[in-house]
C-alpha cells in the first residue's frame, strides 16, 4: 500500500461532499422562501403553517453542515469559503424567522403591497440555488453567471424597498407605518442576505479555479 493510500485510510477515513451538502442547504431555503411568498401573497394557510418547520429544517441542515465542516481533517475547497456559505445561507433562513415572529405579533396575515418585493426575493432565491446546482455539476462560468443575476436581482430588491419606504412616508397612521418599516426592513435583509450567499458562491469558484 503506497503513502497515499494509507493516508486516506488512516488520515481521511471517508470523503465529504461539501458542495452537495451546501446545495442541500440551498434547496431547503428556497423551499422555505416559496412557503413564505405562498403564505403572504396567496394566503395559502397551509404554507402558513409550513414555515417554521422550513425554518426548523434548514437549522439542523446548517447544524449538520456546521458539524461536518468542523471534523473534517482536510477539505476539498477553502474550508473558510465553506463556512461563510453556511452561515450565509443560514443567515437567511434568521432573517425569514425574524419576519415571521414580527408579522404573527403585529397579527399581519396578508402582505399583497408588496407583491413584487416577494416576486424578487423568490427569484433570487431559485437563481442561487441554480448555482449550487451548478457548483455541484462543476460548471464554474454558470455559476459565476448564476450569482451575478442574483446580486442584479438583489439590486431590484433595494429599488423596490425605497420605493415602498417612500410610500409609508406619506402616510399619517403612524402605527401602521411602524409596523411596515419593520416588515420591509426584514424583506430588504433577506435580500441582502441572498447578495452575500452570492458573493461567498463565487468565492468558492475562484478559490477552486
Amino acid at each position: 500500500m503506497d503513502i497515499k493510500s494509507l493516508f486516506k485510510k488512516y488520515i481521511v477515513p471517508h470523503e465529504i461532499n461539501f458542495v452537495s451538502m451546501l446545495q442541500q442547504q440551498a434547496i431547503a431555503i428556497d423551499h422555505m422562501i416559496e412557503d413564505l411568498s405562498s403564505c403572504f401573497i396567496e394566503a395559502n394557510q397551509l404554507s402558513c403553517d409550513a414555515i417554521m418547520e422550513d425554518v426548523h429544517n434548514t437549522k439542523n441542515i446548517k447544524e449538520t453542515n456546521m458539524k461536518q465542516l468542523l471534523n473534517a481533517f482536510i477539505t476539498p475547497i477553502d474550508r473558510e469559503s465553506i463556512y461563510r456559505t453556511i452561515t450565509g445561507l443560514d443567515a437567511i433562513s434568521i432573517s425569514v424567522k425574524h419576519f415571521v415572529q414580527e408579522t404573527k405579533a403585529y397579527k399581519i396575515h396578508e402582505l399583497s403591497q408588496y407583491r413584487k418585493l416577494f416576486r424578487y426575493i423568490k427569484k433570487g432565491s431559485k437563481k442561487l440555488k441554480l448555482g449550487f446546482e451548478a457548483l455541484d455539476k462543476n460548471d464554474h462560468f454558470e455559476v459565476a453567471k448564476l450569482a451575478d443575476e442574483v446580486r442584479k436581482i438583489t439590486d431590484k430588491i433595494s429599488q423596490e424597498y425605497i420605493k415602498q419606504m417612500v410610500k409609508l412616508a406619506q402616510l399619517k397612521d403612524v402605527s401602521y407605518m411602524f409596523k411596515h418599516r419593520e416588515i420591509l426592513f426584514q424583506l430588504k435583509q433577506i435580500g441582502n442576505h441572498l447578495h452575500n450567499a452570492a458573493n461567498t458562491l463565487e468565492d468558492i469558484v475562484i478559490k477552486m479555479d
